[in-house]
């Protein structure tokens, strides 16, 4: 016969796991951004509402979750980057080598399977190249992937001539305009791409020496951390991500345009702090991140249903990103105040 201790442990037992989840969660130090983003999303999505009939209908907001993939995909890697210490500004210029690659493949007609290929490897080898400037010859990353990002944009133009890769076949049409029993195949995209990054993140060591290289570099050499592979692996897998999403933008649009990726390195950046990720390296949500992308891509869906100027965007999205800029500021100003030595 089970007795009521018995009982009582297992019961405790079996709700350790819950109570250890709900404290990890509670004392995410990106909780509060979150629940503010949440918000954000929810009065912005109302005010939309209000502006446009077309805007809260089903068919708009799988429009939305198609428009965001390509950059879900790459805010994903720069949050590892960012939670690292790192940073990659150029990113669009290995998003659009990527495209060349997968556009040039596609008119030679190569196997599907092998143009995934070409496109992912195109884009981890450019990733590479800046974790070896950063890591290696420890150029600070703005500058590094600043000057490969003129190169890149450099070689698309040198390569396309100022001229559009255009008609390009349907063949992975389904990644994008597809459906997974019922569901929305982009989001069934973010949500491996997500799940594996998480995984990656928070499941591995090699996720737990990201965070301790981005708290403390010197000290996670120390520790035994081989820092310059750490780096390099990170940064190759943001531009692994950036030829996926190469992928995926060539085959939405089944084109590659001189000024393709222009503005996504600074929106993948833009909704990384927004969710939650420090400047300085060290913290960072995969949560917030993806909330920081629907926020973008709402608000420029919204406004263009809205009919208003797209330079609205900018104004918009820039005074959000300037305001948490400075409350993270203050807040840390005032942190280093408190921990001063009366």
């Amino acid at each position: 016969m089970t007795s009521t201790s018995e009982v009582t442990g297992a019961g405790a037992a079996a709700s350790a796991p819950a109570a250890a989840w709900r404290r990890a969660i509670l004392r995410s130090p990106t909780l509060e951004r979150e629940v503010a983003l949440v918000l954000a999303l929810a009065v912005t999505i109302l005010i939309f509402a209000n502006a446009s009939p077309h805007f809260l209908t089903a068919g708009n907001a799988v429009q939305i979750l198609r428009v965001s993939v390509d950059l879900a995909v790459i805010s994903a890697g720069m949050t590892l980057l960012i939670i690292m210490g790192g940073i990659d500004v150029g990113v669009g210029g290995i998003l659009a080598v990527s495209a060349i690659f997968i556009g040039r493949a596609y008119q030679i007609d190569l196997p599907v399977p092998l143009v995934v290929l070409i496109g992912l490897s195109a884009g981890a080898l450019l990733g590479a190249v800046n974790g070896l400037l950063c890591a290696r010859l420890r150029i600070p990353p703005i500058i590094a992937t600043l000057g490969t990002m003129y190169i890149w944009l450099a070689v698309l133009f040198l390569v396309i001539g100022g001229q559009w890769i255009a008609g390009l076949p349907r063949t992975l049409g389904p990644l994008v305009n597809g459906s997974v029993f019922g569901v929305p195949a982009p989001l069934v995209v973010v949500a491996v791409v997500y799940g594996g990054c998480a995984i990656l993140l928070y499941g591995l060591p090699f996720g737990r020496h990201i965070y301790a290289i981005g708290c403390n570099e010197t000290a996670a050499r120390l520790a035994g951390i081989d820092v310059v592979r750490v780096k390099v692996t990170t940064y190759a897998l943001l531009g692994g991500l950036a030829g996926f999403a190469a992928l995926l933008y060539v085959t939405r649009l089944r084109n590659v345009e001189i000024n393709i990726g222009t503005n996504l390195a600074l929106e993948a950046i833009a909704a990384t702090i927004l969710g939650g990720a420090s400047i300085r390296g060290g913290v960072g949500s995969l949560l917030g991140t993806l909330l920081g992308v629907f926020f973008i891509k709402v608000i420029q869906n919204g406004l263009v249903l809205a009919g208003v100027s797209s330079l609205w965007e900018r104004v918009i999205i820039g005074s959000v990103l300037l305001l948490v800029l400075v409350v993270e500021a203050v807040r840390a100003r005032r942190g280093r105040s408190r921990g001063a030595p009366g």
